[in-house]
C-alpha cells in the first residue's frame, strides 16, 4: 500500500520536528555544560574544591595579626614587626590596608582621630583623616617604628617565597572593594604575579566573594565575621555558604567562639580562627575545643 501525499506530508513534518528537538536538546546539553564550567572556575558557583590551596593552614596555627607585635606594641602594620615575625618563625601575616589621601595604599589599620593620635600622635579635630603618601612615608609609629605601603609588603613577598599574606581592606561596599583589589592586583602584577597566589583574602559579607572573584581567581579565601550584625547573623549559613564555594577557614572574635559554633563548622568541612588572642592559656582552651588556629601578636612556636 502507498502513503498519500497528506500521510507523506505529516510524517516528513514529524520527522523534521524530531531532528529540531535532537538539535534543542543537544544545545541545552552543551549550555549547561559551559555555564557549570564558566561558574567553576569563575568562582561563583559551588565546584570549586580542588582548585583551592590551604595548605598555608597547615603550616602553623597562628595567623600573625597586624605584621606582629613588637615591643609589646600591635597595630604597628611596620617594616621592623614584619622583619621580627618572620625571624620569629611567622610564615602566615596579616595586615591592614587603607587609601591614602593621594590614593596609594598603605599599611596602617585606619586614619580615624584616636589611631593617628596614638601611632603618631598626631592631635586633630577631624573623626577621620587620611594623610598623603608623603606624610606617612615621613612620619615613624610611636616615634621609632618605619610605615609600609602595601607595594613595599609585596616586594617583601617577593622576596620570602613560604610567606602567606592575609589581607584585611578596609571597605565592604561594592564599588570601593572592587577598587582596592584591582589596584592591589596591579601593583602584585607588577613586582611578582606569583605573590597573588599566596595571598589570602578577607571577606566580610556573601556578596564580597562574588565581587573579588570577579577580579582575580583566589587560591583561599577567609570569610571573617566582625562585620556581621550579631542579632541576625546564621552560622550554620555561613558555614553551608562557604562549603558550597570551598571556603574553608572562618574567623571570629574571641567572644563569638563556641564549641557548639566549632561543631558546627566540622560538619561542613570549614576551620574556625579566633583573633586576637595574646595568652598561652586562651590559646589552649580553643584549641582543645575544637578551633583550628588563632590570630596573634606576640605568641610564637
Amino acid at each position: 500500500m502507498t502513503m498519500t501525499p497528506i500521510i507523506k506530508d505529516k510524517c516528513k513534518g514529524f520527522d523534521i520536528f524530531v531532528r529540531i528537538s535532537a538539535v534543542l536538546f543537544w544545545i541545552l546539553v552543551l549550555s549547561g555544560i559551559i555555564w557549570l564550567a564558566v561558574h567553576a572556575f569563575s568562582g561563583k558557583g559551588v565546584f570549586r574544591r580542588g582548585s583551592r590551596d590551604y595548605s598555608w593552614t597547615e603550616n602553623s596555627i597562628y595567623i600573625c595579626h597586624a605584621l606582629g607585635g613588637i615591643d609589646d606594641r600591635a597595630y604597628t602594620n611596620s617594616r621592623e614587626a614584619l622583619e621580627r615575625s618572620y625571624e620569629k618563625g611567622y610564615r602566615n601575616i596579616e595586615t591592614d590596608f587603607e587609601y591614602s589621601s593621594d590614593g596609594e595604599l598603605v599599611l596602617i589599620h585606619n586614619f580615624k582621630k584616636k589611631t593617628l593620635k596614638e601611632l603618631f600622635s598626631i592631635e586633630t579635630e577631624e573623626e577621620e583623616m587620611p594623610l598623603s603618601l608623603s606624610e606617612f612615608r615621613s612620619l615613624k609609629v610611636y616615634g621609632e617604628y618605619t610605615t609600609m605601603t602595601l607595594e613595599e609588603l609585596f616586594s617583601f613577598m617577593a622576596d620570602h617565597k613560604d610567606m602567606y599574606l592575609i589581607l584585611d581592606g578596609k571597605y565592604d561596599d561594592e564599588a570601593m572593594v572592587k577598587k582596592e583589589y584591582s589596584d592591589l592586583i596591579k601593583l602584585a602584577g607588577g613586582k611578582d604575579p606569583e605573590i597573588l597566589n599566596r595571598m589570602v583574602p578577607q571577606i566580610y559579607n556573601e556578596s564580597m566573594y562574588d565581587w573579588i572573584q570577579e577580579l582575580y581567581d583566589w587560591k583561599s579565601v577567609i570569610f571573617t565575621w566582625y562585620k556581621l550584625d550579631d542579632d541576625t547573623m546564621d552560622p550554620e549559613e555561613i558555614f553551608k555558604f562557604c562549603a558550597e564555594r570551598d571556603i574553608r577557614v572562618c574567623t571570629m572574635e574571641d567572644e563569638k567562639e563556641n564549641p557548639l559554633i566549632d561543631k558546627t563548622a566540622g560538619k561542613y568541612g570549614v576551620m574556625v580562627y579566633v583573633h586576637t588572642i595574646n595568652s598561652e592559656g586562651r590559646r589552649d582552651r580553643l584549641l582543645s575545643s575544637g578551633v583550628h588556629g588563632i590570630y596573634t601578636d606576640f605568641l610564637y612556636d
